[in-house]
């Protein structure tokens, strides 16, 4: 039997997620709608000035309509 540790985590989530796949996570988990052009251009802008995923998620998409 090979002993394991309750910190082993599976591969996935180990990896490192770019900025824009962590705002994708934030979306998943609040069932947005798909992003337009004006948003996208926005989420790149907050990047380029240092916001964080989450910060950037609830100024620019919003969760006012979330869904769970």
């Amino acid at each position: 039997m090979t002993p394991t540790s309750d910190a082993a985590e599976p591969d996935y989530l180990a990896t490192r997620l770019t900025w824009m796949q962590q705002v994708g996570l934030h979306m998943r988990a609040h069932n947005s709608a798909p992003l337009n052009a004006r948003q996208m251009q926005r989420l790149t802008f907050a990047r380029n000035n240092g916001l964080t995923p989450w910060e950037a998620f609830t100024q620019i998409v919003g969760t006012d309509y979330v869904q769970f």
